[in-house]
């Protein structure tokens, strides 16, 4: 919250008559009409019953039929700047209000707004405030808090919920945390309200969202710079609103299929280790599809080189992984060594002809910046080099050692470091220079982003549609390139984050703090996020480990740490590995519905993994449990057991029908439940109306294998599964074409299947209790009406693998239908 000097909110009114706004809007969108000013106010009408008021007072509302859903605060104008005539330029943290600056108001008669509409029911309006004098150090803008629960923000590990806090939108170092930063890896200046609107801050310069936090009752947003960029977005369903930011922020890369199933990494010792563990996925039937290499796989530091003296016959040994089905992905950083002498190794040869080449990142000085924090060999290296990727020989010099991986058949990175770039060093700027001119303010959120783009330029040319890159850091528009978010070193187990740790260190968190991450990251535009699943500080209880796998089973990226056998589940002891395979089991089982919202986030902005109280913004009881439960896209509740010890779980169901997706049992909402859930079982519920396709559950790897019985995807890929439960009408297109839809009516339920290019044949368990179509479950005979007639069998089992169409009575109010082609079929 910025000081304000009495007197300061004194709006000249005599450019309103001849104010007229011609703006550009930001190249993402197309369209849009400039609104000029009236005498007293702008009024602007953003369609569908949305309209902003910029009032001649520097105050702003948005109102959505006849709801006003986000005004300034009485006497509070939107816009403000802070002025510092003597070091506008130097460091002025947004997270600390400064009394002894100057605080201004900023006539909203200069302020140019257009009202820019995409095609779709949600509204949006552009503010543009231009440059201001050079005395200008901040510019802020101020609303009023209210009842909503406001989410978004980036990387939080804390609360789903923003309010009561001040987000910074920039890594820094120190603080309370045992990581000795802020935790600021993925910030993202957007923020949603379960009320229907959001806001978003169109700037890379480091900024601060304070919620309801310094005032209660306000909502400011606070960041460096001389002019500022908003956008305000309406739509009476707030997951809408995130899909319209996503739109305009840039929408994320296809993932390739395999990284939808489960990703194994750990620190290898040698090619028999990496071939054992391999191995033994296999042979336990444990679906896998894809290993990483940890740190120490190179030859040196970023030479991109598979070591052999770790490796031995580097060859023979990727020949194996690839026959047992798997993809290889394998650590990165963006340095090079610079040697203490003469070049000890690869990487410190690689420094010297960068830096002679100009590659590489400068200091304020004009020399070559050297890392205090790359990950180097202290004994030969002084520091490291960082590449200059705005500078187009630098990123043919990366690119070019980066192509030594992909000819090795490495198919990814973890791409780790790269976040030297801070906007401070305590109270002064930090010093750092790029060729494009880029300094501190901003290299901290673009450098990720221009290395990121730069490993996929290697990745695309080497494997076209099947590379994948799971990044550390990055900013808003960032899953352009970052397709995979990972959070980082997290404790091991059920830690929160600021809890107190032996020693009196301040956690980051453990597994609270992930399904924390995974929400709002998701309504910030990086639909897949992949913890460290058991984490990575300290060591994970037996209980912890598994109720980790549970949660990331039941996310779009489950991807699963362990170093030596400590870790892994099955050396625990019997029923451990058992747990191990059946969460694996169930998460790839998943990939098709996985699919489909991945899919959605890359082709309109849908949200894959939503909070409770977007998802259902009428039901207020979801803000008190939006950090513990979450919806797996539309038709899956998930709520993770995150207390040592329990085997029941206390759930809040949102407003409607619910099934216990491990008992059958159904329940209404909204309502607290109590369910049983021992470990294997995670309170896991499926929707009234939901549709959820599934793989075979045998199925080993998604990717092509040789070797003898590796069960892969190809020798399945005509079976479909799934599970239906029967309310109204719903649907879903699967990636190859293939189709499944449920019409709930009067007269009984339909099923209509349509093959895919792929897909021939499902198999659907359909629930009947839930329906509307008529009262109680459908007595039992089923009608064939388009394809070859569905002959009936005595059970569900008898449907597996049956060569013809089929159906067969199941559990109380089931039905199994089995389609051989397409074809459609009536339950009645």
């Amino acid at each position: 919250m910025l000081n304000r000097k009495p007197g300061s909110r004194d709006f000249s009114l005599r450019l309103l008559a001849a104010l007229a706004v011609a703006w550009v809007i930001l190249s993402c969108d197309q369209g849009g009409t400039v609104l000029p000013a009236t005498v007293q106010a702008r009024t602007v009408d953003l369609g569908g019953g949305a309209v902003a008021t910029l009032g001649s007072d520097g105050s702003f509302s948005l109102v959505q039929g006849g709801t006003t859903l986000v005004a300034t605060g009485a006497g509070t104008p939107l816009f403000a700047r802070t002025s510092d005539p003597d070091d506008p330029d130097g460091w002025h943290d947004p997270t600390q209000p400064d009394s002894t600056l100057t605080t201004l108001p900023i006539d909203l008669t200069t302020v140019t707004a257009e009202s820019v509409d995409d095609g779709t029911s949600t509204k949006a309006i552009h503010l543009v405030v231009p440059a201001q004098p050079d005395d200008t150090a901040l510019i802020s803008l101020a609303l009023a808090a209210d009842d909503g629960f406001y989410t978004g923000l980036g990387e939080q590990f804390a609360h789903v919920s923003a309010s009561g806090r001040v987000t910074p939108m920039f890594l820094t170092i120190g603080g309370s945390l045992e990581s000795d930063t802020n935790e600021a890896h993925v910030p993202v200046p957007f923020l949603v309200s379960s009320r229907g609107w959001g806001v978003f801050v169109s700037t890379r310069q480091a900024g601060a969202f304070d919620v309801a936090s310094t005032d209660p009752q306000a909502v400011t947003a606070t960041f460096e710079g001389r002019s500022l960029d908003v956008w305000f977005f309406v739509d009476p369903d707030p997951l809408a609103v995130v899909a319209r930011y996503n739109r305009l922020a840039g929408l994320p890369r296809p993932l390739p299929r395999w990284a939808l199933s489960l990703i194994h990494w750990r620190h290898w010792a040698s090619a028999d280790d990496v071939i054992s563990i391999a191995t033994e996925y296999r042979q336990r039937h444990i679906p896998t599809s894809a290993l990483w290499f940890d740190d120490g796989w190179q030859t040196s530091l970023d030479d991109m080189t598979l070591s052999t003296s770790m490796f031995g016959d580097t060859q023979a040994m990727m020949a194996q992984i690839a026959a047992l089905g798997f993809r290889v992905m394998a650590w990165s950083s963006p340095y090079f060594e610079k040697p203490k002498g003469a070049p000890a190794d690869p990487a410190q040869q690689l420094y010297e002809q960068a830096a002679q080449g100009g590659f590489l990142v400068q200091d304020g000085d004009g020399n070559v910046f050297v890392s205090p924090d790359a990950p180097v060999k202290v004994a030969t290296a002084a520091g490291a080099g960082v590449p200059d990727f705005t500078d187009v020989g630098a990123r043919a010099f990366w690119e070019n050692v980066t192509a030594t991986a992909t000819r090795s058949n490495i198919h990814g990175f973890k791409c780790d470091y790269g976040e030297d770039f801070i906007p401070n060093l305590g109270n002064a700027r930090f010093p750092i220079a790029f060729s494009d001119g880029t300094t501190s303010s901003t290299a901290g959120r673009l450098f990720p982003m221009e290395w990121h783009a730069t490993d996929h330029a290697v990745l695309d040319e080497a494997f076209p549609g099947d590379g994948l890159l799971i990044v550390r850091a990055s900013a808003w528009g960032g899953a352009s390139q970052a397709d995979v978010i990972w959070p980082g070193d997290l404790d091991a187990a059920f830690e929160h984050q600021g809890d107190v740790l032996p020693g009196g260190a301040i956690a980051v968190g453990g597994l609270p703090a992930v399904i924390v991450d995974a929400q709002t990251l998701a309504v910030s535009g990086f639909p897949a996020f992949g913890s460290d699943t058991t984490g990575y500080r300290g060591n994970p209880t037996r209980e912890s480990e598994l109720r980790w796998m549970e949660h990331t089973a039941l996310t779009i990226v489950m991807q699963v740490y362990e170093d030596g056998t400590a870790r892994l589940p099955w050396a625990i002891d019997d029923a451990a590995g058992a747990e191990y395979q059946a969460m694996a089991s169930l998460h790839q089982q998943l990939e098709p519905y996985s699919a489909i919202l991945v899919r959605g986030s890359q082709t309109s902005g849908a949200v894959t993994i939503r909070p409770l109280p977007l998802a259902f913004p009428g039901d207020p009881a979801t803000y008190a449990i939006a950090d513990s439960e979450y919806m797996l896209g539309p038709d899956l509740l998930v709520a993770p057991v995150t207390t040592a010890g329990a085997t029941t779980a206390s759930v809040h169901l949102p407003p409607g029908s619910w099934v216990h997706w491990w008992s059958d049992q159904v329940f209404t909402g909204p309502a607290d439940v109590t369910v049983d859930a021992p470990l294997g079982s995670p309170p896991l519920f499926a929707r009234a109306g939901g549709l959820v396709p599934m793989l075979p559950a045998n199925i080993d790897t998604l990717v092509e294998a040789s070797a003898p019985g590796v069960v892969t995807l190809a020798s399945q890929v005509a079976e479909m599964q799934g599970r239906a439960w029967a309310q109204g009408a719903s649907s879903v297109v699967l990636d190859d074409g293939a189709a499944i839809a449920v019409n709930d009516a009067a007269d009984g339920v339909t099923v209509t299947w349509t093959q895919g290019a792929s897909a021939t044949n499902l198999t659907l368990d359909l629930d009947l209790r839930v329906r509307t179509g008529a009262s109680g479950p459908i007595p039992g005979t089923v009608d064939t009406l388009t394809g070859p007639p569905l002959v009936a069998l005595a059970s569900p089992s008898a449907l597996a693998g049956s060569p013809t169409p089929a159906w067969a009575p199941g559990s109380a109010g089931h039905v199994s239908l089995r389609f051989v082609g397409s074809g459609a079929a009536r339950v009645h």
